[in-house]
């Protein structure tokens, strides 16, 4: 084939030219993504109930979802959360479950518990969690008029909520790249109706006549056509309120008297009563939420944003817009890094092929081949519809190294022959024909180390298919590009080179590298190590408990710690606060953090109280919550911001509960690293009664004290509770109904009907003044019925009917598939056996509580045992793969010996370089494992080659070691030059491959060592006894 091949030379050239070039138009139209488009196994199942407490809401509705939707197949784990008001289920599923199946039998098994669920309850809303649900940004609107941290102007803020939503919400929504702008921070008004109390009595009305008023002069009965001749009319009946003139002109009629609404009514717009506020650097905001759509390209959206942006800021000048948790930025910065690494990993490579080979014509041609390889494999992403995102350009840089190989040995082989006498096109065509198997096979070697890893359960399987892929047709392609084209064109070069050709070309460098150089330190050593035979055997001895020692030494954990420049601040006041003073509170907060840190933080946002996005996945605020975002100039300023957030809110509120996170990228997403290491879950063995507040917060301080680790706060809320005297319902003959009614007005809650302007619906409500709840309970009067016989009313003092007592409770209440737990999260653990010990000492004496636990913790363990399930299986692959090149059971083992040596030696550099063992640096060990067993099988190759001549065994070693020293050295410092770039880059991208790099650079350097002098040792021990027989 090869024959054939160099026989044609320009057909070979055209076929790779036509390759390259769809490649390179391909490359152009790649989407780019930050991660791997993986679903994320995950379902929300959120339930709203207005106006229900926490513990109505679990026991009536809640709890019988979660026991219907137990049965859902595939469900790894379940938990929930409920609030007044709310409730939230997550679904936890195993990755590579359908989750679009799984949706729809949610769903089912949802319309199936709504027949127990009381008749009142609204469907439930399913949400499939997705990566492109996040935001890639957030927009803040402010107005340029307002002073930061100080009071908003309403009647101006109230313009650009409505401008907001029906201007720049819908042009930015018609931009292709956009999915849909969620919102929140938007001040919604109503039509309030005050009555005076006292007219109201002297007139003898009740509010249940306001809104019978109301209803009857609110209705639409529907139209009629009416022919006239040969024309034809619409009539239409319509008594709709539409202006606020509409409902202060309404007239009641009471006895003989008819009055207008106006005369005993206060009626004005004015904004709803506030559930949540989002602040932007200290301004009142309307916040945009931007969500992309699932296959749209991110640099596209990006443009097509800031040209929309630049628009509305030259046309709007009176408006602020400014941009925060911007994410494009994140994946712009990471991805040009890393292809920059691919450059320069590159540009390395030449470097070193420069000096071993002496002249400029072969770099020139590997150089050559390599670029061809990297773009045709954009040819099958582009096929095979990967995007390119930071895992599979990080495989490409792995496959890098390797790539180089295949080129490096059949340049090599051809100099040999050349140097042998051949003629050039006899060379090329006998030095490629030599190494198509032992390549083939060593590719295959490098292939099997990464198949397995695709197996991995979770996250990790998901996003090594990823990088397996890069690699393998990282492999392949270069495999044939290394057979085809780079004989073809060593040919070519070298034949213009007979002829004269361009000056660069024909260079020598008269290098330190040359043969005999390498040969004599190569025999040096050699020599060295035979010498010292016990020194050498005891370094391999010693090497197998060292790996094993520090394999459980070095800590471990899922993922490497990445350093962010962004901080997110849960604030829990854990007091009955109302949203204002949450949110002079924050605004306090913000002010005196602003003027401290004066410069370092960049942006700062705020949501306070409930905030109104639909797609919100994650547990909404209550109003006395707020959740605080911080940008920094860079990383290292978070931690002394984080301590300051806590100093200062712990000075002032000591009751606050307080949490940091990073923000929610979609990173955070896939890998959950903000999950507590350990989380105790204690179940009440007695059912009857709820926990006492007392008894929770006295097992926090005794697991704070015998631990030595405080677990995260536990909330409680205070409560009312207004208990209803039937027996004096009953006395006074008092409707039900009218006493609810006059308490829902009096605290401001009463929304009766809709007032239908043009093209906006505003709610009426009733209300009354402000009061406290005591004043309420002393002023407020209820109607009585009228008297069957005399057709009298009374009226009686509130107070009279209800009795006021305070009480406590849990503010939100958490279950998982065993039931109702209070969880106690402990974050730092170091010992995590010995917490879960004391943990369980401390509930054991109470006797009062059942305890599991979870975590991550778990999570890791888990991994790490599947990931030595795989390397065991890599081995056996390896094993089988070489057991059939070399004809023998017996030379596997050799090659396979060298493994422990050097993951022990890369685990000692790890630890010394401050790094975990997880998931990133475990794939740095696997796959260098890998490459380094290519050196030995070439090594030893060489070696069976030789003695099948009749070679001696000692000389055979030595010459089958200056043999293949070239290629064995030039692919090893190939592998690590490529790897080099990434330990001097800080972004994303790098800040995952550091751990992968420094294990792969530590591997390469140990293993390149033991293959050419360990090796030689081990072999000769096997075989020195045949010999002598």
């Amino acid at each position: 084939m090869i024959k054939f091949l160099i026989q044609r030379p320009i057909a070979v050239l055209m076929a790779f030219t036509a390759c390259f070039i769809v490649g390179l138009v391909t490359y152009f139209t790649l989407p780019v993504s930050l991660l791997p488009d993986i679903s994320i196994p995950e379902i929300t199942v959120q339930v709203a109930a207005k106006n229900t407490s926490a513990r109505e809401l679990e026991n009536t509705v809640v709890k019988p979802i979660r026991q219907q939707l137990i049965q859902v197949a595939a469900l790894k784990d379940m938990s929930s959360e409920t609030r007044d008001g709310a409730g939230i289920i997550r679904l936890n599923f195993d990755f590579g479950t359908n989750t679009d199946l799984a949706f729809i039998e949610v769903n089912e098994k949802i319309d199936a518990a709504m027949n127990y669920l009381p008749k009142d309850t609204d469907r439930p809303k399913v949400i499939k969690a997705s990566a492109t649900d996040i935001p890639v940004f957030y927009l803040n609107l402010t107005l340029k008029t307002d002073s930061a941290y100080e009071e908003t102007d309403q009647r101006a803020f109230l313009n650009l909520c409505e401008f907001s939503e029906s201007v720049i919400k819908r042009r930015i929504e018609q931009l292709p790249e956009v999915a849909m702008v969620d919102v929140t921070g938007l001040l919604e008004r109503q039509l309030q109706i005050v009555p005076d109390m006292d007219k109201l009595a002297m007139l003898e009305l009740s509010i249940e006549d306001i809104e019978t008023a109301l209803a009857q002069n609110n209705v639409e009965p529907g139209s009629m056509t009416v022919r006239d001749g040969y024309y034809e009319y619409n009539i239409k009946f319509s008594t709709l309120l539409r202006t606020s003139e509409d409902v202060e002109n309404i007239y009641i009629r009471k006895g003989d008297r008819i009055i207008q609404l106006k005369e005993f009514c206060r009626i004005a717009v004015v904004p709803v009563k506030e559930k949540g506020v989002s602040v932007s650097n200290g301004k009142r905001a309307v916040t945009l939420a931007i969500i992309k759509q699932a296959d749209e390209n991110m640099d596209k959206m990006k443009e097509a944003l800031s040209e929309t942006m630049d628009y509305f800021k030259k046309i709007y000048p009176d408006i602020e817009f400014s941009v925060s948790r911007n994410q494009t930025e994140l994946l712009d910065y990471t991805i040009s890094n890393l292809q920059q690494n691919l450059s320069l990993g590159f540009f390395f490579i030449c470097i070193v092929a420069v000096l071993f080979l002496g002249d400029i014509k072969s770099p020139f041609i590997i150089g050559l081949s390599m670029v061809v390889s990297i773009v045709i494999s954009f040819l099958f992403f582009y096929l095979c519809k990967m995007s390119l995102n930071i895992i599979s350009l990080s495989g490409l840089i792995l496959a890098l190294g390797m790539m180089i190989d295949s080129s490096i040995i059949v340049t090599e082989n051809i100099s040999q022959y050349r140097e042998k006498g051949y003629s050039l096109r006899r060379a090329c065509v006998a030095g490629t024909s030599e190494v198509v198997t032992p390549m083939l096979s060593s590719s295959f070697t490098t292939i099997a180390v990464f198949v397995p890893l695709v197996f991995m359960s979770g996250i990790a399987g998901a996003i090594f298919y990823d990088q397996a892929f890069a690699v393998t047709v990282g492999l392949m392609v270069s495999y044939f590009t290394g057979i085809m084209l780079l004989p073809v064109l060593y040919m070519l070069v070298y034949r213009t080179g007979i002829k004269g050709g361009p000056k660069w070309l024909r260079l020598k460098i008269n290098n330190p590298l040359k043969e005999h150089t390498l040969d004599r330190f190569y025999d040096k050593g050699v020599d060295w190590v035979f010498s010292h035979k016990t020194l050498s055997v005891l370094f391999c001895v010693i090497s197998f408990p060292l790996c094993i020692f520090f394999f459980f030494f070095i800590d471990k954990e899922r993922m490497p710690d990445i350093d962010e420049n962004e901080l997110i601040t849960r604030i829990e006041w854990n007091e009955n606060i109302h949203v204002d003073e949450n949110r002079a509170r924050t605004l306090d907060l913000l002010a005196a953090l602003f003027r401290e840190l004066q410069g370092q933080s960049v942006e700062q946002t705020a949501s306070i109280g409930l905030q109104d996005y639909i797609l919100n996945r994650e547990q909404e605020l209550s109003s006395s919550e707020a959740e605080l975002y911080f940008k920094t100039e860079t990383s290292k300023e978070i931690a002394p911001l984080q301590s300051e957030i806590y100093k200062r809110l712990k000075e002032r509120y000591p009751l606050a509960v307080i949490s940091f996170s990073p923000p929610e990228t979609v990173f955070e997403k896939l890998f959950v690293t903000g999950e507590a290491d350990i989380v105790a879950e204690l179940y009440a063995r007695n059912k009857d009664k709820a926990p006492e507040p007392g008894t929770l917060r006295g097992l926090e301080q005794t697991f704070r004290q015998k631990t030595g680790i405080p677990p995260t706060g536990i909330a409680f809320e205070n409560q009312l509770n207004l208990s209803i005297n039937q027996e004096k319902l009953l006395l006074y003959q008092i409707s039900y109904n009218e006493l609810y009614r006059v308490l829902r007005t009096a605290f401001k809650e009463n929304s009766v009907a809709m007032l239908h302007s043009y093209q906006q619906y505003l709610p009426i409500s009733i209300a009354g003044d402000e009061k406290t709840v005591n004043q309420v309970l002393q002023e407020t009067l209820i109607q009585t019925q009228p008297d069957s016989k005399t057709g009298e009313v009374n009226f009686i003092p509130l107070r009279e009917l209800i009795k006021v007592t305070p009480a406590e409770d849990l503010k939100s209440i958490t279950a998982g598939r065993n039931g109702e737990y209070i969880p106690y999260k402990f974050y730092g653990v170091e010992d995590a056996e010995q917490l879960m010990t004391e943990v369980k000492e401390v509930t054991n004496e109470t006797g009062d509580w059942d305890i599991g636990f979870s975590g991550s913790f778990f999570s890791n363990q888990k991994m790490l045992d599947e990931l030595v399930v795989i390397l065991f299986i890599s081995l056996l692959l390896m094993y089988f793969i070489l057991a059939a090149q070399f004809e023998s059971f017996m030379q596997p083992l050799l090659v396979l010996m060298e493994i422990p040596i050097d993951v022990a030696f890369a685990l000692v550099l790890l630890w010394i370089c401050g790094h975990t063992l997880n998931l990133m640096s475990a794939i740095g060990l696997i796959v260098t494992c890998g490459i380094v067993i290519n050196d030995s099988i070439l090594k030893l190759d060489a070696i069976n080659e030789l003695r099948k001549e009749g070679v001696p065994l000692l000389e055979a070693i030595h010459e089958a070691g200056r043999r293949r020293l070239r290629p064995i050295i030039m692919t090893s410092l190939t592998t690590i030059f490529a790897m080099v770039p990434l330990l001097f880059s800080y972004d994303l991208g790098s800040e995952l491959q550091k751990p992968l790099s420094i294990a792969m650079i530590g591997t390469m350097t140990i293993g390149t060592l033991v293959s050419l002098f360990i090796i030689p040792l081990l072999y000769w021990f096997i075989y020195r006894n045949k010999v002598k027989r």
